[in-house]
């Protein structure tokens, strides 16, 4: 590769030295700077350019200026071009600067005065001040615009003229505008608003207005827009001033009216109690009337407050009169109810004696209850008379009820007092015989006491079963009844000794104990008799029937008489244990080895048995030892303490259930030789099993196999000695690492079809397999498929079964030769809208290619804007190609539109004041889309005279295409005098003695200055009715012309008449019984002739009166101050209940044997009167009283119903004690895990009360300690007699201590030595809560050797019962061996190699002394590659422990690689583009023969721009180290750029001138793509005389290469003969017509698409009916191309130009059928106007393709 480019460098060498390379040397002026003279902008100047070639061949020099051409005030370039004969160019430029140094002349208008017109604050000034310069421009600038508006006062503009060289002038001036016109206001008319309801104001908004030409002006009125009215007229000022100090001024009125009633207040309806006395009240209520005028009013009711008003409802209506006469009504009821209830009278309270024989009464008494109606009553009580009563005190409520749902209530008590003691027996003496063990002896007694309450406390000094001690006690016993009264008595209990002193003792007692059991209850008899009778104490220190466990115990007893001789004996009792005791073994144990172990801790427990309760159970094995799988035999023994022994022994089997452990490789992937098809195979695989034993292991391949290429499973099987079974399997794949040869066609090239864009294509592609396996050949695109004009690339794909994957491609390029084929559409006609002169007309030219892809590009664009008349459209379609084809088509815009005129709106005018007509201004327009003239008329001119009242307006506008439009508005003329109204003055009136109110005559007066009818209206008519007080009248009066006109007056009418008052006579009233003063109700009247008072009193009515006498006064007031008084008695008169007496508190006994007794007792009610009375109580004499205490309430009332009460307490007294029973003793046995029982009892406790309260020292199902405790009960009944009882409860420990050993422990041995002191923890907890006794074999904390030792342990509890546990301590050596690895180590490599030995040192000691295998992975002195590598040691000692450590080795790379650029390139860019590949070669090598990473910024072959260009390159290798280098690649261009001018150009003038705007095109590209420099001697659009004119064009590229173009322009005056008309234009000496025009000067309209059969031509597409003659065929239209037929015109209309003289447009739509044209029936619309003189009609057609 390398000669290769060095061959192509020498052959450019050589080109290089025989071709001219040099382009020619060029030398321009240096810049030029010049001064214009004074009186000119430009200046002739002469330069110098000169050119050389190396050639000595002749030049070409051309600029773009000659020397001594006229160069204008500024700056212009010069850019000359030299070309040799080699055709090289070289160009230079400079530029001419030619500078003005006269400054311009400017001269300023004098101070201008304008005077302001009067309707404007501003004029607009015109002024021309000038300026001139030399170089014949200038920026002229003023502060302000000729025709700016100034405002009214003075103003300075100032202004400036500066030259292009930037010299100045400048000068100012005054313009002062002056106001001499006057504001003008104008007031509103009078203003007449409604007062709201609410208030007697109103805000009213105004707006009068002053117009001033200033447009500045200060309005001021008397009163403020917004300000607050009140009801009545008021005047309001207002004045104008401008700031010139001129003024208007205007006044107007503001009626405020009243319309509103006043506002009317009820009370709600009234709901009120009559009084006790009466059937009516009178009643106080309140009512209001407000009126927002805030004058009196007028209220009068059907009743007065204070007015009596029966027992049931009435209606009450009140009205009320506001100033202005309007009224308001309200209305609401009184409802009067009957509240009086009945009266109630119990007797006072009754006081009884009971019988001595009884506990109750039968009681009479009287109530009574009257009704003040005299209707019928229904008195009911809680007892009746005659009611038994029963000692102590009962309430009696009685209570009464009227028809009308009235209830009284009333009561009284009932006492029956107990004066009879009770009666108490008591037993004769009692003696009782001492027990011979007991000094005292329980005494069981029951006095007896009766009473007549039948309820009775009996107490005694001692209670029955109490202990009394040997010789004499008295017991006192008192029995009282509920009243108090008691009896009492006495009796004595004597306890008598008689047990003699003498003391016996059994024989020694040699008994067997029982086979269940280890002790023995043994019954014995000692006996001590006391010969003189007394008492003596006998003790012993075992009692009879106590129990004696196994072996020998004595018993002592002694016996002491009441003189304190004490005679003792004593002997033993043996009790033998003959019964050996029972041992039980478990049946064989059979245990599952655990997965991972040989043995199993097999926990047991046999069984021993023995009466004595104590044995020594010992086995071969402990319990938890650890059993090997296999059997093993486990002997026992049991030994009680009499020697007695029973043995047993069982087996253990430990089963293995676990099958081995199979261990196999992972699945192996394996790559095959690039050689074979199979490979040897080396893979590992394992067997455990827990039992320790020999496994067998068998793989269906062995180790070391031979596998074929894919994939084979390897099964292997282990059985144990159990014959357990294990399977594992893996597979092992061997892959196929050599791919396949895969071979593509070459690139191919065809031409596509001339009517399609794609061609089939074949070809073949190849793809083998070395091993001539299957392969699998795919493609991008198959042999046969569809490729499109253009290059597509084919990639094929080729796979082995192996997966190995080569790829091809190659590429397919179809090319086209055939041109597209374009179509246009035929002429477009399109109607103009109505506002415009254009239309965007759209429209879609069609181009079909085979490539399915073409650039279609038009003249105009769819949907540009087309103006009124014919353009033509031309387009062009071009492929990818580049092959093209065109065509053109018209485009007509038609106008159709009638022009748009305006009208003002309806115009409302004033009449002046002193005329009835008015002349009136007023502008209207018509405007047409075509912008063309328009003639418009109305039947009114502006400025016409119009008179008062209203007039219409008709306007007529014809555009130039004959269209009409019509508009039209009225003017009204309206009349503004008001007329002139006249009041009376305030009237002031007398109001009647007898009436509040009076008729009122008065005139008013309203004139027209017109003398027309007027309408005069007021609030009140004269006669009307005023009511005392002050009212306003307002008038009000209205002309014709809606002018409205007020005034008011105010009549008062005054009252002199005093009101009259009167009062009711005396009023007596009855005081409660109960009560000192009474509620009275009265109703005092006064009238007015006002009809309105206020009426006050002293006292109100229903005000509480005192018992005696008070005066009531009472003043009567009107509106007008006047008055009138009067005053009445009211007398309260006090009435006495009847007296009751009721038995004071009784106190009885209640019996032994029950809780209740019978009570009587006595009540006495006397009434004064001596009349009847009516007595309850609310118990009965001889009611049943419970024990405690109960009240008695009686009730006394008389026939006039007063009542009186009493009441008092009878007492039931409890004497009996209650009788309590306890349990025997109870014995219950402790549970194994606690040392206390809930014991469960129920002592008994009854009582005559039949309620009691038992309590105990415990309560059942309390928790007793293992002991013995006794429980002491008690019994109380609700009156503190109690009775008590004691029992003992006793708990006994049967369960041995629970002893808690840790489990198994496994412990490591310390690094340093061989055995361990272990610390552990034991426990031993018993249910007694007792202390207990554990001791084990080993000490914790002792020492244990490496190996496993056995500790046992054993527990005793306070009891005697014994435990057992034990576990085992395992030590084991666990300390590996020490290896050190040295640090990482860091090498460099030599620069000539890739690799390094390298030495180190690792070291392995172990604890123990023994010996240590210590490998490596590598060894020291090992080669190591350039990289890191890692190195693992292993150490293990003899007990098999291992250690582990390992270094990382690095060598390092420190050589970069070489790299290599080529030299700098140059390179000729080609002449129809900007970029070219360029091809060169770099290079780059790494000493360690390793891969480098490579890079360039430009791959070898890349396009490069015209231009230099940098190429940078990159090398680094594995090791990181980088290389750089770059070169620089030039591509020059050295073709000019390409130049286009038009043709030459010939033009027409219009015919009003000599010379023409000519717009034409210039282009210029240049291979570079870059930016060129085109200028011409003439723009585009620049002013072409008469005549022909040379146009010369530069064009220049980036590289400095020029090219030049030229072409003329010739202009030719344009003159028709004749006027073209409807819009043709002249050109050449004729009229060019628009669409639908013909004719020399287009003055003939004509219907392109024909008329149908009577039908004619009448304008611009535009038929209209001959006469009709039925249907007629239609035509073919040739243009479509498609054949079909039917009437393709689109819209044909006739228009006739309407007269102007009419009364009023009558517009009809009619549907007529106009037949059938071609196959389609369509309809006519006829518009139809009447005119003055005839009908005329226009008729339209529309109708479509019938298709």
């Amino acid at each position: 590769m390398g000669g290769f480019s060095t061959l192509i460098i020498l052959l450019l060498v050589a080109v290089a030295s025989i071709c001219d390379m040099t382009a020619p040397a060029i030398i321009c002026s240096e810049d030029l700077y010049l001064q214009a003279p004074d009186t000119g902008n430009n200046l002739a100047v002469d330069f110098v350019a000169a050119c050389t070639d190396n050639s000595r061949g002749d030049v070409n020099l051309t600029c773009s200026h000659e020397s001594g051409t006229v160069f204008h005030i500024g700056t212009e370039s010069v850019s000359c071009t030299c070309s040799d004969p080699a055709g090289h160019v070289s160009s230079c430029d400079f530029r001419v600067t030619v500078t003005d140094i006269t400054a311009p002349i400017i001269e300023c208008p004098v101070t201008l005065t304008r005077e302001a017109p009067s309707t404007k604050n501003s004029v607009r000034v015109t002024f021309e001040p000038s300026c001139t310069d030399n170089s014949g421009r200038d920026n002229l600038t003023c502060s302000h615009s000729s025709r700016d508006k100034f405002r009214i006062g003075s103003e300075t503009v100032s202004c400036t003229c500066t030259d292009p060289a930037g010299l100045e002038d400048s000068c100012e001036f005054d313009v002062n505008i002056v106001d001499i016109t006057a504001p003008i206001i104008e007031c509103p008319v009078t203003l007449t608003r409604e007062a709201p309801s609410t208030k007697n104001s109103v805000r009213v908004t105004f707006e009068p207005s002053c117009t001033d030409n200033s447009g500045r002006d200060n309005l001021t009125c008397s009163h403020s827009s917004r300000d607050k009215f009140r009801i009545g007229s008021e005047t309001v000022s207002c004045t104008c001033t401008d700031p010139a100090g001129l003024e208007d001024s205007c006044e107007f009125d503001v009626n405020i009216v009243d319309m509103t009633p006043p506002a009317i207040i009820c009370p709600g309806d009234l709901d009120l109690l009559a009084p006790g006395t009466g059937y009516n009240l009178a009643v106080d209520f309140e009512t209001a009337c407000i009126d927002n005028s805030g004058g009196d009013v007028n209220l009068t009711c059907s009743h007065e407050s204070g007015a009596v008003f029966h027992i049931g409802t009435e209606s009450v209506s009140c009205t009320c009169f506001d100033p202005a006469g309007h009224v308001s009504f309200c209305d609401f009821q009184v409802t009067v109810t009957d509240t009086t209830p009945q009266t109630i009278i119990c007797p006072d309270d009754l006081n009884l004696i009971a019988p001595g024989d009884g506990n109750n009464l039968a009681v009479d008494f009287v109530t009574v209850c009257t009704e003040s109606s005299g209707g019928d009553v229904d008195l009911t009580c809680s007892h009746q008379s005659g009611d038994i009563f029963y000692i102590g005190t009962e309430s009696v409520a009685c209570t009464c009820s009227d028809p009308a749902g009235h209830v009284s209530t009333c009561d009284f008590q009932v006492t029956v007092t107990d004066i009879t003691a009770p009666i108490i027996e008591c037993p004769v003496t009692l003696t009782r015989e001492a027990p011979s063990t007991k000094n005292s002896v329980r005494v069981t007694f029951e006095p007896s006491c009766t009473d007549n309450s039948g309820r009775d406390n009996l107490t005694c000094s001692h209670s029955s079963r109490d202990k009394f001690r040997i010789g004499s006690e008295t017991v006192s016993c008192t029995c009282t009844d509920p009243a108090g009264l008691e009896d009492s008595c006495e009796f004595d209990v004597n306890i008598v000794d008689t047990t003699p002193q003498t003391i016996i003792c059994p024989d020694d007692l040699n008994l067997i104990a029982p086979g269940d059991g280890n002790n023995l209850a043994v019954d014995f008899v000692t006996v001590c008799t006391e010969s003189s009778g007394g008492d003596v104490d006998l003790t012993c220190s075992h009692q009879s029937g106590d129990i004696f466990y196994i072996g020998t115990e004595s018993v002592a007893c002694t016996c002491s008489d009441p003189a304190g001789h004490v005679s003792t004996c004593d002997f033993q009792v043996t009790v033998t244990d003959i019964t050996a005791p029972i041992i039980e073994c478990p049946v064989t144990l059979t245990r599952e080895a655990p997965s991972t172990k040989n043995s199993v801790r097999v926990t047991f427990e046999p069984s021993c048995t023995d009466n004595s309760g104590r044995d020594n159970l010992t086995c071969s094995h402990s319990s938890r030892d650890k059993f090997r799988i296999g059997s093993e035999t486990v002997s026992c023994t049991c030994t009680d303490p009499a020697g007695l022994e029973d043995s047993c022994e069982f087996d253990v089997n430990i089963v293995d259930m676990t099958p081995p452990a199979i261990i196999c490789p992972g699945d192996l992937d394996l790559l095959a030789p690039g050689t074979g098809y199979n490979l040897a195979v080396d893979f590992e695989t394992a067997c455990i099993d827990n039992s320790g034993g020999d496994v067998n292991l068998t793989c269906s391949h062995e180790s070391g196999a031979v596998f074929h290429i894919g994939t084979e499973s390897v099964s292997c099987t282990c059985f144990d000695p159990a014959g357990h079974v294990s399977f594992c399997d893996f597979q092992v794949t061997v892959t196929d690492t050599t791919p396949q040869t895969i071979i593509c066609p070459d690139d191919l090239n065809l031409i596509a079809p001339g009517d399609g864009n794609n061609l089939a294509v074949d070809f073949v592609t190849v793809c083998t397999e070395s091993s001539g396996g299957d392969v699998d050949l795919t493609c991008s695109h198959q042999s046969g498929d569809i490729f499109y004009i253009g290059t597509e690339s084919v990639a094929c794909t080729c796979s082995d079964p192996a997966g190995h994957v080569s790829t091809c491609d190659f590429q397919v390029t179809v090319t086209d030769i055939t041109a597209p084929i374009i179509e246009c559409p035929v002429t477009l006609t399109r109607e103009a809208p109505s506002t415009k002169n254009s239309v965007r007309v759209t429209f879609e030219p069609s181009c079909t290619d085979n490539s399915g892809r073409d650039n279609l590009t038009c003249s105009h664009s769819s949907r540009d804007k087309f103006r009124i008349g014919s353009e033509t459209v031309s387009c062009t379609c071009t492929d990818p190609a580049g092959l093209e084809d065109s065509c053109e088509f018209d485009v007509n815009i038609v106008d159709m539109t009638p022009p748009a005129i305006i009208c003002p709106g309806d115009l409302d005018l004033l009449a002046p004041g002193t005329g009835y007509n008015l002349a009136v201004d007023f502008e209207t327009a018509c405007i047409d889309n075509s912008g063309g003239d328009v003639n418009l008329t109305c039947s009114h001119e502006s400025g016409a005279v119009f008179h008062i009242g209203t007039e219409s307006v008709s306007c007529t506008c014809f555009d130039p295409a004959g269209h009409v439009s019509f508009c039209d508005f009225q003017v009204t003329v309206t009349d503004t005098t008001p007329q002139t109204i006249i009041c009376p003055d305030d009237l002031n009136l007398i109001a009647p003695g007898d009436g509040n109110n009076l008729a009122v005559d008065f005139v008013t007066v309203c004139t027209e200055s017109s003398g027309g009818d007027v309408d005069l209206t007021c609030s009140h008519q004269s006669g009307a009715i005023f009511y005392i007080g002050t009212e306003s009248v307002a008038c009000t009066c209205s002309d014709p012309a809606g002018h409205v006109s007020t005034c008011d007056f105010q009549v008062t009418v005054t009252d002199i008449t005093a009101p009259i008052i009167e009062c009711p006579v005396t009023l007596t009233r009855e005081a409660p019984s109960t009560k000192n003063s009474v509620r009275v109700t009265f109703e005092p009247s006064c009238t007015d002739n006002s009809g309105r008072d206020n009426l006050t009193c002293s006292h109100s009515s229903r005000d509480k009166f005192r018992i005696g006498s008070e005066t009531v006064s009472c003043t009567c007031t009107d509106p007008a101050g006047l008055e009138d008084s009067c005053e009445f008695d009211v007398n309260i008169v006090d009435t006495t209940p009847q007296t009751i007496i009721c038995p004071d508190d009784l106190n009885l006994i209640a019996p032994g044997d029950g809780n209740n007794l019978a009570v009587d007792f006595v009540t006495v009610c006397t009434e004064s009167s001596g009349g009847d009375v009516d007595l309850t109580c609310s118990h009965q004499s001889g009611a049943i009283f419970h024990i405690g205490t109960e009240s008695v309430a009686c009730t006394c009332s008389d026939p006039a119903g007063h009542v009186s009460t009493c009441d008092f307490q009878v007492t039931v007294t409890d004497i009996t004690a209650p009788i309590i029973e306890c349990p025997v003793t109870l014995t219950r046995e402790a549970p194994s895990t606690k040392n206390s029982v809930r014991v469960t009892f129920e002592p008994s406790c009854t009582d005559n009360s039949g309620r009691d309260n038992l309590t105990c020292s415990h309560s059942s199902r309390d928790k007793f300690r293992i002991g013995s405790e006794t429980v002491s009960c008690t019994c109380t009944d609700p009156v503190g007699l109690e009775d008590s009882c004691e029992f003992d409860v006793n708990i006994v420990d049967m369960t041995p201590p629970a002893i808690i050993c840790p489990g198994d422990l496994d412990l490591l041995a310390p690094g340093t030595g061989y055995n361990l002191a272990v610390d552990f923890e034991t426990a031993c907890i018993d249910n007694s809560r007792g202390d207990v006794n554990l001791t084990c074999s080993h000490e914790s904390g002792a020492v244990f050797h490496i190996g496993t030792e056995s500790v046992s342990c054993t527990c005793f509890d306070p009891a005697g019962h014994v435990s057992f546990c034990d576990f085992q301590v395992t030590v084991t050596d666990t300390t590996p061996p020490t290896i050190i690895c040295p640090d990482d180590l860091n090498h460099m490599a030599p620069g000539d190699g890739s690799n390094l030995a390298v030495d180190f040192v690792t070291e392995c000691t172990d604890s123990s002394g023994g010996d240590v295998n210590l490998t490596c992975s590598h060894q020291s002195g090992a080669i190591f590659h350039i990289g890191t590598q890692s190195v693992a040691c292993t150490c293990s000692d003899s007990a098999g422990h291992v250690s582990t450590c390992d270094f990382q080795v690095t060598v390092t790379d420190t050589t970069p690689p070489a790299i290599i650029c080529s030299d700098d390139v140059h390179r000729t860019a080609p002449s129809d583009g900007n970029t070219l590949a360029v091809d060169f070669v770099t290079e780059c090598t790494d000493s360690s023969g390793g891969d480098v990473n490579f890079t360039c910024s430009h791959q070898s072959g890349a396009i490069f721009h015209i231009g230099t260009e940098s190429v940078s390159c990159t090398c680094s290798n594995p090791a990181g180290h980088v290389s750089f280098c770059d070169f620089q690649v030039t591509v020059t261009d050295m073709t000019p750029p390409a130049i286009i001018c038009p043709e030459d150009l010939d033009e027409l003038a219009p015919g009003t001138g000599n010379n023409l705007a000519v717009d034409f095109e210039t282009t210029c590209t240049d291979n570079s793509r870059g930016d060129v420099n085109l200028t011409c001697s003439h723009e585009s659009g620049a002013v072409f005389h008469t005549g022909t004119e040379s146009v010369s064009c530069t064009c220049s590229d980036p590289a400095g290469h020029v090219s030049t173009c030229d072409f003329q322009v010739t202009v030719t005056a344009d003159v028709c003969d004749r006027e073209c008309e409807n819009g043709g234009v002249c050109h050449g000496g004729v009229c060019v017509c628009p669409p639908g025009y013909r004719g020399d000067n287009c003055q003939h309209p004509k219907c392109p698409r024909g008329c149908p059969s009577s039908m004619t031509c009448v304008g611009v597409n535009r038929c209209v009916p001959i006469a009709f003659a039925g249907p007629r065929n239609g035509r073919t239209d040739n243009n479509s191309g498609s054949g079909r037929r039917g009437t393709c015109f689109p819209l044909v209309s006739y228009n006739q130009r309407i007269q102007t003289s009419y009364i009023k447009p009558v517009i009809r739509n009619i549907q007529i059928s106009c037949g059938t044209f071609g196959l389609q029936t369509c309809n006519s619309q006829r518009l139809e106007y009447t005119v003055a003189y005839r009908t005329v009609y226009r008729t339209s057609y529309r109708c479509g393709w019938s298709g």
